[in-house]
C-alpha cells in the first residue's frame, strides 16, 4: 500500500508538470501563429495570410479563458466579430474545456504533491530518511511508467498518427462537433492535420526537460538502491 501511495504522488508530480508545459504551449500565440504560416490553407474561405495573427490571438485569448469567445477584428469597419461558426464555437468550448483542466491540474496536483510530501515529512521525524526513500522510489516508479507509455503513444503516433489523432478525440471529446471540413470551415482550414503533427512535436520538446528529469530519477535510483540500507 505504501509502494501504491508513493507511485500515485510520483505519478500526480509529473502530471501536473507535463500539464503545465501543455496548457502554456497550447495558449502560445506566437507558437500558433508561426503553425498556421506554415501549414493553413485558408485563402477559399477569405482568411489570408496576412491574419493569421489575428486568428491565432482570438484563439489563444479564448482558450486561455480570457475572452466569451473567438473574436477577430473587421479590416474595414474595425469591429470585432466572430472568427468562426457556431459549430466551431462549439467544438471550441470543447477545447477550451480542456485546456481548463490542464491548467486547474498543474495548480492542484503540485499543490497536492506538495501538502502531502511536507505532512509525511514532519509526521515522520523519526523516519524522514526513509519516507524520502520511499518518495524518491515512487517518482522514479511513476517516471518509468509515463515514459514507457509515452514511448507506446510515440511509435503508434510515427506508425499512424492519424489513427492515434482520430483514437484521441474519440476519447477526449464526447460528440462529433470535430469532425469539421476544411472547404467550409475555416478552423480545420488553419489546422488541417500536418499542423496537429508539428504541434505536438513543438509540445514535445517543450516536455524535453521534465522527460529528461525523469529519466535522470530513475537512474539516480537505481544507483542509490545498490548503495543504500533502505
Amino acid at each position: 500500500m505504501k509502494r501504491i501511495f508513493y507511485f500515485l504522488i510520483g505519478l500526480t508530480a509529473w502530471l501536473s508538470m507535463l500539464c503545465s508545459i501543455a496548457a502554456t504551449a497550447v495558449t502560445n500565440e506566437a507558437l500558433m501563429k508561426q503553425g498556421f504560416l506554415q501549414f493553413s490553407q485558408t485563402a477559399h474561405l477569405g482568411a489570408p495570410t496576412s491574419r493569421y495573427g489575428d486568428y491565432a490571438h482570438g484563439l489563444c485569448q479564448y482558450l486561455d479563458g480570457k475572452t466569451p469567445v473567438t473574436q477577430i477584428k473587421d479590416p474595414e469597419t474595425g469591429e470585432w466579430v466572430n472568427a468562426f461558426s457556431d459549430k466551431e464555437n462549439a467544438h471550441l468550448s470543447d477545447v477550451r474545456g480542456i485546456v481548463g483542466f490542464l491548467k486547474a491540474a498543474r495548480y492542484a496536483g503540485g499543490g497536492l504533491v506538495i501538502a502531502a510530501l511536507s505532512l509525511l515529512y514532519f509526521l515522520q521525524k523519526q523516519e524522514q530518511p526513509r519516507m524520502l526513500m520511499d518518495a524518491v522510489r515512487g517518482f522514479s516508479h511513476s517516471a518509468l511508467f509515463l515514459l514507457l507509455f509515452a514511448s507506446a503513444l510515440a511509435v503508434w503516433g510515427i506508425v499512424n498518427f492519424d489513427g492515434l489523432f482520430v483514437t484521441f478525440h474519440k476519447v477526449a471529446f464526447a460528440n462529433d462537433l470535430w469532425l469539421l471540413n476544411p472547404n467550409t470551415d475555416v478552423l480545420l482550414a488553419l489546422m488541417p492535420l500536418p499542423f496537429f503533427t508539428w504541434y505536438v512535436v513543438e509540445i514535445l520538446k517543450s516536455m524535453l526537460p521534465v522527460l529528461i528529469m525523469m529519466a535522470l530519477v530513475i537512474v539516480a535510483t537505481s544507483r542509490i538502491k545498490k548503495s543504500s540500507k533502505f
